[in-house]
């Protein structure tokens, strides 16, 4: 099956060609409706821009998409077939895109696709330089230059909608000013006939504005300095005046100012995915109630591309441009499927808990026993986020019929996840395990679908691994998975028996944590000695 697609790197526009559809494991595939129109994608024409993520050659272009789950992926479980989307990623002009999960959020229900395709690139880079770099709070005043531009806008209604103070935004057309004041600006300055820096002084009693967001660079950007407060902020975002300017410094240096550059390029996917969470909080609940409203310049056809990406070119543009791709998607929406599971059954379930004591204790009361209790086993080889860490734990282990209940208490402060779990306040499930004698096998295809490793290690011998993978739908629950190899599994398969024929004796007992890994003749003496 192939789709239309956008593709660059071919000449000065973009050519519709005819693609295959794309395939990832891992990723969720999206029916493209709408993609909004970035200046990245016109430096990307111009062979003056390159993601971090595009790679060489002739490319699928944009960046910004709004569609319906048409595959959905085992890393967003909360992203089903059928879920209504928006986000960032690469190749987006297309009929369909491939979107890792933590680069898309659902979109709110009053916002139709091509209002939503005019958000996702505004809100993140709005967010990341106000709040992220700038350190917003509350009762700052902001200077947006570029008011006009559809990023601009955007950030315009963002500082309103987390409590500024005064709101100041610039264009160089006395035209556009009533779109500047109608996303909430509180004073509108015309560059190309007033000074900038007068204008914000008077605006601020004198001081300046406490951050300044810059879309334009250039000779603009010189009256930044006398314009922001003493120990404020100048984020330098874009640069449609120019890359290349002279500064005051003795203006930044006496004013003790902070000026940072940002830009998305180069950031890795865990960065944007990173940039894409920090929306969650505020941003969408503001989108959702209708405090940030995208505007919308004009929509094109996709044959109509050349028209939209000249329309970008000669910056008459206020508000986005967006491309339609809905006529390639006239049927009825996806529904979802069955849902197959990669890892297998689930094995165990793993509680993370500060007395296990009293833990074991309850499961007790409840028909579940015996436990077997390994005090301060210390994996080998065990690594957090990729760094060695000396985590020591308390561990013990009961069979309810064919699911192994884990308990686990860190009993040191060396980093692991177990104790993320705890100083976030949380107590119970941590993780589900699946478990394989296949262990490499089952790790390389969680590699390969997008998962990361937070922490690792081995209990016993080689075959003796166990990994987890970090998972994104619900706060510090996890995936473990494990290798059941060996005499972990023998092990484990002596617990199960246990637990199959317990009469209620005996409900804790206490072993070796050296078992795991030891001689099975001398495991089989230690627990049928233990009852």
């Amino acid at each position: 099956m192939t789709m239309r697609a956008l593709v660059g790197g071919k000449g000065a526009d973009w050519i519709l060609e005819n693609r295959d559809l794309p395939e990832q494991l891992g990723a969720v595939r999206v029916q493209v409706m709408a993609a909004g129109l970035n200046r990245a994608d016109r430096y990307a024409l111009d062979g003056s821009y390159t993601a971090n993520s595009q790679g060489e050659g002739p490319f699928v272009a944009g960046m910004e998409v709004a569609g319906i789950v048409e595959s959905s992926s085992l890393l967003a479980p909360h992203l089903p077939v059928g879920t209504r989307v928006m986000g960032i990623t690469i190749g987006a002009f297309a009929d369909y895109a491939l979107c890792h999960p933590r680069m898309l959020v659902p979109i709110p229900d009053h916002l139709g696709f091509e209002a939503a395709a005019s958000l996702p690139v505004g809100l993140i880079t709005e967010h990341d330089a106000l709040v992220t770099q700038a350190g917003f709070t509350a009762g700052d005043t902001v200077l947006i230059v570029g008011g006009t531009s559809a990023i601009g806008l955007i950030g315009i209604q963002l500082a309103k909608a987390l409590g500024a103070g005064t709101v100041i935004a610039t264009t160089t057309n006395d035209h556009k000013r009533a779109a500047l004041l109608e996303a909430g600006a509180d004073i509108a300055v015309d560059t190309a006939t007033e000074d900038l820096a007068d204008v914000v002084l008077a605006a601020t009693d004198g001081t300046g504005v406490s951050i300044a967001l810059d879309h334009v660079g250039g000779d603009l950007f010189l009256q930044l300095p006398a314009a922001t407060a003493i120990g404020g902020t100048i984020i330098s975002i874009g640069r449609l005046a120019g890359a290349v300017t002279t500064l005051d410094l003795d203006t930044v240096a006496f004013r003790r100012q902070r000026l940072l550059g940002t830009t998305f390029s180069i950031r890795t996917r865990t960065e944007l995915g990173d940039v894409v969470a920090a929306l969650t909080d505020r941003v969408l609940p503001a989108v959702a109630a209708g405090k940030i409203v995208p505007k919308l310049d004009s929509v094109h056809p996709v044959d109509d591309a050349i028209t939209a990406a000249r329309r970008l070119r000669d910056n008459g543009a206020t508000g986005k441009i967006v491309l339609s791709f809905a006529d390639a998607h006239t049927g009825p929406a996806p529904t979802p499927g069955p849902v197959a599971n990669m890892f297998g059954g689930i094995a165990q379930i793993g509680y993370v808990v500060r007395d296990i004591e009293a833990s074991m204790r309850n499961f007790v009361a409840c028909g579940i026993g015996p436990w077997f209790f390994l005090r301060d086993v210390r994996p080998a080889d065990f690594t957090y986020g990729g760094e060695p860490s000396a985590m020591a734990m308390d561990v013990a282990v009961a069979n309810s019929g064919d699911i192994q209940i884990e308990l686990i208490t860190p009993t040191n402060d060396a980093p692991s996840m177990y104790r993320d779990f705890l100083d976030a306040g949380h107590e119970g499930v941590q993780h589900i395990a699946y478990w394989s004698d296949d262990y490499q096998g089952l790790y390389d295809r969680a590699l390969a679908a997008g998962f990361t490793v937070g922490q690792e290690g081995r209990i016993g011998g080689a075959d003796g691994r166990f990994a987890y993978l970090r998972t994104e739908h619900h706060p510090g629950t996890v995936i473990e998975i494990s290798d059941v190899g060996g005499t972990k599994k023998f092990v484990f398969d002596l617990v199960k028996l246990a637990a199959a024929n317990w009469d209620g004796s005996n409900p804790i007992q206490t072993i070796d944590a050296g078992l795991i890994g030891g001689d099975p003749a001398t495991m089989t003496a230690m627990l049928e000695a233990l009852g």
